[in-house]
């Protein structure tokens, strides 16, 4: 987060900015309260306040938004590991059953999100259609 963004939020003190940050990346109340010079209770108290609000939803965005870009970034390598699992006749029975369970789980939601998206954009075009004032056929 840059400073500029933090600076929206000036009515929380930097102290607890930093413990609310510490807590969005794992750690316990007690020891990012512990680190900031507060107790536990306080840092709570700023959780629940509204005007940390919107700054620890930016925080947990961007925590998402990292473990994304994790996720997808070893997307190919996990799928491999998972056929590597799935065919291997060393490994035990169950795990290749789950293994083979979740690789058509994955292309089974694959297409269902094609799909989807499909007819998101269809919705997409029939709606600026109709804002252009064109005649529709649904």
């Amino acid at each position: 987060m840059s400073y500029t963004e933090i600076n929206r939020y000036d009515s929380i003190p930097p102290h607890i900015i930093k413990g609310l940050t510490l807590c969005a990346n794992g750690s316990t109340w007690a020891d990012a309260a512990a680190a900031v010079g507060v107790k536990a209770p306080c840092l709570r108290k700023w959780y629940r306040d509204s005007r940390a609000e919107e700054f620890i939803e930016s925080l947990v965005r961007e925590n998402i938004n990292v473990a994304n870009n994790l996720l997808t970034s070893a997307a190919p390598r996990l799928a491999d590991e998972l056929i590597k699992i799935a065919l291997d006749p060393k490994v035990k029975a169950y795990a290749r059953t789950q293994a083979i369970s979740e690789s058509f789980k994955i292309l089974r939601e694959n297409v269902l999100e094609a799909e989807q998206r499909k007819q998101l954009q269809e919705i997409r075009r029939t709606l600026q259609a109709i804002e252009d004032g064109k005649a529709v056929d649904v």
